[in-house]
């Protein structure tokens, strides 16, 4: 009876060992399949967008040249028939029309009289939404200067949507290679690499469970091999009888070493955050206190929000000689690079002005770009190639000249903005920034006389400011909206039209993150009692209340 109850349970045994063998034989997905569908989405994605954007990239500049040439083709073809058509010549002007038609992306022209009546046409017109290029120049006569007529040009791109469709085909046919390439080759590599040595794995892992110790001669170049090494120390661990041991004292010297470590990341980060936050308070307190323009301005306000705890926004202000100078900088970077930046140009700006009269506005931007080159060693060659300092700052000055009502204001790379009673205005600066190893010197700066009337307000701001993404499209701020809310908020203190810039900004990100540093001053200048204008109107009135300009708040933190 007992021989007969021990075959039985062998049998039991058996069976229970047959079927967990079942559970765990073939898998229903297998590895290959799994990164196969796993990385095909990834290649297709990154095939469609190189492709894409190789279209597009090649699109945009071929129909800017094409633009260019159609610019320069009826430059020239106006300036030709300029005198046959002061004439009324058609013998002559009919001709140099005509002859745009032999240019290959020529569609359309006409000559308009300078009351827009029509005297020639030539080609065929384009149809609304074709998206044809159209150049128009005003025709003026030579000696007179006189408006005789107008030269309309129009040109075809339908070349370019042609050979951008073939483009986008082509990706299409890349990613459909790239796909049959990509699943042959996902599951040879697996089978070969992967999945044959887990199924030895397996079936060792099998024989193990019935104390048949089994071990793994695989190659331990890879994590398979590492794998297989671990698995045989395993097998010798479990015959010692103390691997569940060991493996538990590792673990537990692992957790250990790993709390101690999080609490010296915890203890580093919180001295490095406490490092910057004192930074912050050293850059508030170079940064210009807005009351020393008070007895010149009327409402003067200052917005500094840097993107992080620190920026590389700069601003300064100072007033002299009957002077006021306000001086906005747009340093290369944000957080610590970007205010190390500043303290190079607040040093070297104390430098340009430490002389007994008020330089000129291209002058001080002229000096600052040439001392900044010299104290980032920009002027020399690099000796290590690729080391050295390639930074800069795009930089605007406006000087009110508190006796003449002027505004003289230079610019690189930031605009003034006027806000008044016949709308918003904008005068721009320079298309070159100071500084820059790889850029050259910024060349004669223009300087902007304004003559300032009553109400006017004047506006100086980086590029943060504008550069707000958001809306329903995910689009830049832009300088029109910001010209829009300016011109809707003329009526408020400066300091409120600022708090409201503040909101509508916010407004439009929504949930997306700030990119960058934003700073904005906003001054209106007080006008003398009585102080003839350059349309015969004088300022003379009651003086006005001089307030307390104050910045506009911002948190101590990001």
């Amino acid at each position: 009876m007992t021989e007969k109850r021990e075959t039985l349970s062998r049998a039991a045994m058996g069976r229970a060992a047959t079927g967990r063998a079942q559970a765990a034989g073939a898998p229903k997905r297998s590895l290959a399949a799994k990164l196969f569908r796993r990385t095909l989405p990834v290649v297709m994605l990154i095939v469609l967008l190189i492709q894409g954007s190789i279209a597009w990239i090649t699109w945009t500049d071929q129909r800017r040249a094409l633009e260019r040439r159609a610019g320069v083709l009826t430059d020239l073809t106006a300036a030709a028939i300029a005198t046959p058509l002061w004439y009324l010549d058609r013998t002559v002007f009919e001709p140099q029309v005509d002859a745009l038609v032999s240019d290959q992306g020529f569609r359309y022209a006409r000559v308009l009289d300078d009351n827009d009546e029509m005297l020639f046409e030539t080609g065929t017109p384009p149809e609304p939404g074709s998206g044809a290029i159209t150049v128009a120049r005003t025709i003026i006569e030579p000696q007179g200067h006189i408006k005789v007529g107008t030269l309309e040009v129009v040109f075809a791109t339908g070349e370019l949507n042609r050979i951008a469709i073939l483009q986008v085909a082509t990706a299409a046919f890349a990613v459909l290679l790239l796909t049959g390439a990509l699943s042959i080759t996902v599951q040879f590599a697996m089978r070969r690499l992967v999945v044959q040595p887990l199924g030895r794995m397996l079936r060792a892992m099998r024989q193990v469970e019935h104390k048949s110790w089994t071990t793994l001669d695989e190659p331990a170049d890879d994590e398979l091999g590492q794998a297989a090494a671990a698995f045989n120390r395993m097998v010798a661990g479990l015959r010692a009888g103390d691997d569940a041991r060991r493996l538990l004292e590792a673990l537990q010297d692992a957790q250990a070493a790993l709390v101690e470590k999080n609490v010296e990341l915890e203890t580093a980060n919180r001295q490095v955050m406490e490092s910057i936050r004192y930074a912050r308070r050293i850059q508030e307190g170079i940064l210009p206190d807005p009351a020393v323009l008070s007895p010149a301005m009327t409402d003067i306000a200052l917005l500094w929000e840097p993107l992080d705890v620190v920026g590389g926004d700069y601003c300064w202000m100072e007033r002299r000689d009957g002077k006021c100078l306000i001086l906005l900088a747009d340093c290369t970077g944000h957080g610590v690079p970007g205010a190390f930046m500043t303290l190079v140009v607040a040093s070297e700006l104390k430098a340009i002005l430490d002389v007994a009269s008020m330089p000129a506005p291209d002058l001080i931007l002229g000096e600052l770009d040439r001392r900044l080159r010299a104290r980032l060693r920009q002027d020399r060659p690099d000796p290590g190639g690729h080391d050295a300092s390639d930074d800069g700052v795009d930089a605007a000055v406006c000087i009110y000249d508190e006796a003449a009502g002027t505004v003289a204001f230079a610019g690189a790379g930031l605009s003034l903005t006027v806000v008044g009673p016949d709308g918003v205005s904008s005068i721009t600066g320079v298309r070159r920034s100071l500084g820059y190893r790889t850029l050259p010197p910024p060349g004669r700066i223009p300087v902007h006389l304004h003559q300032v009337r009553p109400g006017e307000s004047f506006h100086l701001w980086t590029d943060g400011v504008t550069d707000h993404v958001g809306g329903p499209s995910r689009r830049l701020f832009g300088r029109r909206r910001m010209a829009a809310l300016l011109a809707m908020h003329a009526d408020l203190p400066l300091a409120d039209r600022l708090r409201a810039l503040t909101a509508a900004l916010d407004d439009w990100r929504g949930a997306e993150a700030r990119r960058d540093d934003m700073t904005l001053v906003a001054f209106r200048p007080r006008l003398s009692l009585s102080r003839p204008l350059a349309d015969g109107s004088t300022t003379a009135g009651p003086p006005t209340p001089t307030p307390t300009p104050t910045p506009t708040p911002t948190p101590d933190e990001p």
